[in-house]
C-alpha cells in the first residue's frame, strides 16, 4: 500500500513536471517510514545483544583474573610457609648440634683429666691436692666456660630462626589475604563497570 501510494505521488508529480522531486520525496518517505516501523526495535535488539555479550565477556575475564589473583596469593603463601617450616627445622637442628658439641667437649674434658691423672701418677704427684688438683679444676672451669658460651650462642641462633619462622608465617597470611583482596577488588571493579553501563 505504501509503495502504491508513493508510485501514485510520483505519477502525479510527473504530470506537473515534478517527477524528480516526487521520486526524491518518495524515497525519503519510504526510508523514514521503514525507520519508524523497524528501526528502533532492530537497534534496541542489536544494542541489547551487544551489551549482554560484552558484559558476559568482561565477567568471564574478571572471574579469570580473580581466580588468578587468588591462586597467585596462595602460591606465594605456600612458598613462604615452606620457608617458615625450614627455619623451624634449622632451629631444631641447632639444638641437636649444640648437644652434640657439648657432649664432645665433655668427652674431651674427661680425656684431658684422665691423661693428667696418668701423667701425675707416673710422676708420683698426689692427685688429691696440689698441682694435680689445681690442673683438674682449671680444666673443668675452662670446659664449663666453653660449654656455656656455646650454649648461649646456640640459644641465640635458635631464637633468631624461630623469630624468622614466625615472621614468615605472618607474611604468608598477609600474602594469602592480599590475593583475596585483589580478587574482591577485581569483582568490585566489574560490578561498577556494569552499573555504569546501566
Amino acid at each position: 500500500m505504501v509503495a502504491l501510494a508513493i508510485s501514485a505521488l510520483s505519477g502525479l508529480g510527473s504530470m506537473f513536471g515534478l517527477g524528480g522531486t516526487a521520486a526524491a520525496a518518495g524515497a525519503t518517505a519510504t526510508g523514514g517510514l521503514s525507520s519508524v516501523i523497524f528501526g528502533p526495535a532492530a537497534a534496541a535488539t542489536t544494542a541489547a545483544t551487544s551489551s549482554t555479550a560484552l558484559t558476559a565477556l568482561q565477567g568471564f575475564s574478571a572471574a579469570l583474573a580473580a581466580l588468578g589473583q587468588i591462586g597467585a596469593g596462595q602460591a606465594q603463601a605456600s612458598a613462604t610457609r615452606d620457608q617458615a617450616v625450614e627455619a623451624k627445622l634449622q632451629a631444631g637442628q641447632e639444638q641437636v648440634g649444640t648437644v652434640q658439641r657439648q657432649t664432645a667437649m665433655k668427652r674431651e674434658l674427661a680425656r684431658v683429666l684422665g691423661n693428667n691423672d696418668v701423667a701425675f701418677a707416673a710422676a708420683g704427684v698426689d692427685l688429691a691436692g696440689g698441682i694435680a688438683e689445681d690442673t683438674a679444676i682449671a680444666a673443668k672451669e675452662r670446659a664449663a666456660s666453653e660449654i656455656s658460651i656455646d650454649q648461649r650462642d646456640a640459644d641465640f641462633r635458635a631464637a633468631l630462626l624461630k623469630m624468622r619462622a614466625r615472621s614468615l608465617y605472618k607474611r604468608a597470611d598477609y600474602e594469602e589475604g592480599s590475593g583475596l583482596l585483589a580478587a574482591l577488588g577485581t569483582g568490585a571493579g566489574f560490578g561498577l563497570s556494569v552499573a555504569a553501563r546501566g
